[in-house]
């Protein structure tokens, strides 16, 4: 167990935290957020050890075992993969070369009785190696190594041939393979693909040790922790569940409190009137001097602090364009021997929003990248349609910048049409406010960097919008506000994410890039995960030809069509049985809702302090209820079209 006791930390005149406190134990699952800047790394090297605190406390219990993934890796020389990840295991490691350097020993005696205390050495040496599932450390290794995308053929080239993400890769399962009593993580998921994030949320859903992490992946939250720590503003609160629990907790309770404080001005006001009017009056001098008392008891309560709250801001829409917006056909692509793409066909049309997915180095890259026209293809054709602007941001699109203007200035470089308060707006919109517009680009955060050059970006707008990893150092904050943006956005979209939340929000097509080849699932991630589930169950069932005579093969095929439409009837009535029974709730809810709104359009309610809180925190709870249900009824909709449009 590690606990903070009133740990405070500052650089120079800024104060990152002040007299922090907490208790980080095995089994529990925490989530570190708050805005960039804030301190969480700060207070992860803490955690850590890495760093001391200027006060307070930091105890450990002296037999814990930490390991910490941070952002940064260094690069790693000399061995393989496999034997890199499995140094991390120090204590197996350390009597492994025990065991080595004795059997040299061994090899080289002469002496029968040294010989034999060697033998006894050995065989203590062995016995504690096997203890410790020494022999087993290698398939530990390989098993985790595959969880994270290497394939196996490749976990014995040597590690200076890998690139960052990799190498980063290689750290992480390092610190897995070790199973310390509690894991520090700083943004473990920024360099993974799809499939390794899903692998490393259910491979921590099982650890046995304790978690505390810094992530702007919201599904990744969601799916792990269950408590959240938030640093903002040099304090730290706490919150039990995950991230949407911790964001309707702390909307309900800024709600209430804010009403509360109104309330308590309204009578503050009332009682100091009341003073004013009558102070000079003899006849009142006894109610006036009750009021003051009053006045003087009042437990008052501090104004909220001004939080990041969305601006309302209208984004400059795309020109109409051609219907194709761009059309690939028999495009080839290869880099030396290694082909990645041959007879590739593929067509964007107007209004689309796609997603590409599929494993790492399976070249989403470089189709985001054929089609932007950064990169020339070997074989095949390229068109794109009439009127059609193409904007492309890449991975290091930040580093475009100009570090010596300022974010105004550089804003103003991609638009100088723009009036100031549009331009202005504009950077607000992506949390750029009051005099942050002045600061200078060498100063921002990486986090800064993305959220200016998007806006650059979309300030003027392509009708064909192509993002390779946009979300990448943004917080959820910023990614709250490019998802907005790119739901009202009403040209073509096509990015690679790793954020299920964002790619589930933003896009209505997925397309699936694996082995050169892609499939098309018109339907957002959550579409896409149901048909790949089908697919899998239908494999599952596939007929192996040799093995069974015609007649055989005809009935297997018969019982196989019939299962497939009875799943698609399940799955008909459990949509629409879910469907029916969101629209009953709909209908309680909206009513109940109105109730309420009606209640609190009646100053009456205000005079009574415990009645308006319930009043209060019953309405924006069915509001957020009825927003949540009302969305699950649009996707479940969609879906059972879809469902009877495949079985028709």
């Amino acid at each position: 167990m590690i606990s903070l006791f009133n740990v405070s930390k500052r650089y120079g005149e800024r104060a990152l935290f002040s007299e922090i406190s907490f208790q980080v134990s095995p089994k529990d699952r925490i989530a570190l957020i708050g805005p960039n800047g804030a301190g969480k790394t700060t207070l992860l090297d803490i955690v850590a050890a890495e760093l001391s605190p200027d006060t307070g406390e930091v105890i450990r219990a002296k037999s814990l075992r930490t390991g910490y993934l941070t952002q940064e890796v260094t690069q790693l020389k000399g061995r393989s993969i496999l034997a890199e990840v499995c140094s991390g295991v120090t204590k197996i490691e350390g009597i492994r070369k025990q065991m080595q350097d004795t059997e040299h020993e061994i090899e080289t005696c002469r002496d029968d009785a040294t010989r034999s205390a060697l033998g006894f050495t050995y065989a203590a040496l062995q016995s504690e190696y096997e203890a410790l599932d020494g022999y087993g450390l290698e398939a530990r290794a390989e098993k985790i190594l595959a969880g994270l995308g290497f394939a196996n053929k490749n976990i014995r080239s040597k590690t200076e041939q890998l690139s960052g993400g990799w190498l980063m890769r290689v750290a992480l399962a390092k610190l897995l393979v070790s199973q310390p009593d509690i894991i520090l993580l700083d943004e473990p998921t920024n360099h993974l693909d799809l499939a390794s994030l899903i692998w490393l949320e259910d491979f921590l859903k099982g650890y046995p040790g304790g978690i505390l992490m810094i992530s702007h992946d919201r599904a990744f939250i969601n799916g792990l922790v269950n408590r959240i720590f938030e640093i903002e503003r040099g304090k730290l609160t706490f919150y039990s569940g995950n991230y949407d629990y911790y964001e309707r907790t702390k909307a309900e309770t800024s709600a209430i409190t804010q009403a509360t404080l109104e309330n308590q001005q309204k009578k503050i006001e009332q009682t100091q009137r009341f003073i004013e009017r009558f102070r000079a009056k003899a006849t009142k001098a006894k109610q006036v001097q009750s009021r003051v008392k009053q006045l003087e008891k009042i437990e008052r309560i501090a104004p909220l602090e001004p939080e990041n709250k969305k601006v309302s801001f209208k984004f400059p829409q795309p020109e109409r364009c051609a219907k194709t917006v761009i059309s690939l056909h028999r495009v080839s692509k290869a880099y030396g021997s290694k082909k990645v793409f041959e007879n590739l066909n593929l067509t964007l049309e107007r209004g689309q929003k796609l997603a590409l997915v599929g494993p790492n180095g399976a070249g989403k890259s470089t189709l985001i990248k054929i089609l932007s026209g950064a990169l020339p293809i070997d074989e095949g054709d390229r068109k794109v349609g009439g009127q059609v602007q193409i904007a492309y941001f890449g991975q290091h699109q930040s580093e475009t910048l100009d570090p010596a203007r300022s974010v105004l200035e550089e804003i103003t470089s991609a638009a100088p049409e723009g009036t100031p308060s549009f331009l202005r707006g504009m950077l607000a919109a992506f949390l750029f406010r009051g005099d942050d517009v002045f600061k200078k680009i060498s100063v921002l955060s990486g986090g800064e960097k993305s959220r200016l050059a998007l806006a650059k970006l979309l300030v003027r707008p392509a009708n064909l919008i192509l993002l390779d990893e946009p979300t990448n150092h943004l917080d959820i904050p910023s990614r709250d506000v490019l998802c907005e943006v790119l739901r009202t956005y009403t040209g073509t979209l096509c990015l690679i994410t790793h954020d299920r939340h964002f790619m589930h929000q933003v896009a209505n097509t997925i397309i699936e890039v694996d082995q050169g080849k892609v499939t098309r699932f018109s339907g957002d991630y959550a579409y896409y995960l149901y048909k790949k589930e089908l697919v899998k169950s239908e494999r599952a069932e596939e007929i192996p030809a040799k093995a069974h005579s015609e007649k055989q093969a005809t009935k297997i095929r018969r019982r196989i069509a019939a299962e497939t439409r009875n799943q698609y009837d399940r799955a008909r009535k459990a949509l629409k049985q879910k469907i029916e029974k969101i629209e009953q709730s709909l209908e309680t809810k909206t009513g109940e809702y109105e109730a309420c709104v009606a209640f609190l359009s009646d100053p009456a309610i205000y005079e009574d302090k415990d009645r308006f809180h319930e009043i209060m925190t019953r309405h924006n709870r069915l509001k957020k209820e009825i927003d949540k249900e009302t969305a699950a009824w649009e996707t479940l909709s969609l879906e059972y079209e879809d469902l009877n449009a495949d079985s028709a």
